[in-house]
């Protein structure tokens, strides 16, 4: 704050945390793409293209560079920031609140976007022309849903006044989440995997959202799984196809 206070006292802050935590954990993923590892990929026939990988992340990092350029450069408006950070349970608190709460709102937003017909083959399409999707298809999203789901994860922090260091971490971690989603790698750190719940996982991921992609009336949830078992969506994630059998259906 003290050496950069133009740039962490703009009120957009929090669209910078997320665009870098985007194309960082886009970065790491791609990694595993291009080097075909087999233990963590979910379908193990395919992988993209180099292609693939620049048509589709090369578009958005322009748009969302961009768009914050512009913004702090024309539409700057700095916002009062608190002199202390919150005391470490009032942060815990208002980062899983968010979670909580944002998880929520996009698992109907999900659930409306796929029931109406003209949102589902308009709108929602753009996102589902991935069926094995990948980390820089999880931005691939028509703007008017862009702005849905924004809303959806950042208008209940701000209406309740959390402290922006909340707001900032909690940005940075949802887009690395949002990220992994979609990555086609369960990898060992995904709430899939280190999130229980009763008997069944409470944690969502890659390994049940890569499901949704070919299966679209099933696993609706974002970060929390425990919303498709709640409202009966949830499709069970099946052990892996072995290497060799993925070797066959190439």
């Amino acid at each position: 704050m003290l050496r950069w206070p133009w740039l962490v006292s703009h009120v957009a802050f929090a669209g910078l945390v997320g665009i870098v935590s985007f194309i960082v954990s886009c970065l790491g993923f791609t990694v595993l793409d291009l080097r075909r590892s087999y233990e963590t990929k979910l379908q193990k026939h395919y992988f993209p293209t180099v292609y693939d990988i620049l048509h589709a992340a090369v578009p958005q990092t322009v748009i969302y560079v961009v768009l914050n350029y512009l913004g702090y450069t024309n539409g700057y408006h700095a916002a009062q920031l608190p002199a202390l950070a919150p005391r470490l349970p009032v942060f815990a608190e208002q980062v899983i609140a968010a979670f909580v709460v944002g998880d929520f709102f996009i698992y109907w937003e999900h659930r409306v976007m796929h029931a109406i017909p003209y949102l589902r083959k308009n709108i929602h399409s753009w996102h589902h022309a991935y069926h094995a999707p990948f980390s820089w298809a999880g931005g691939v999203v028509h703007p008017f849903e862009d702005a849905i789901v924004i809303a959806c994860q950042m208008t209940f922090p701000f209406v309740c006044g959390f402290h922006p260091l909340s707001i900032w971490c909690f940005v940075a971690i949802w887009v690395l989440l949002l990220v992994e989603e979609h990555s086609g790698h369960d990898v060992s750190w995904a709430p899939y995997n280190w999130m229980p719940f009763a008997q069944c996982p409470m944690g969502g991921g890659a390994a049940p959202h890569d499901i949704h992609h070919y299966k679209v009336t099933k696993n609706f949830a974002f970060v929390l799984c425990v919303w498709d078992h709640m409202f009966g969506t949830f499709e069970p994630v099946v052990p892996s196809e072995p290497i060799d059998q993925c070797a066959k259906l190439k």
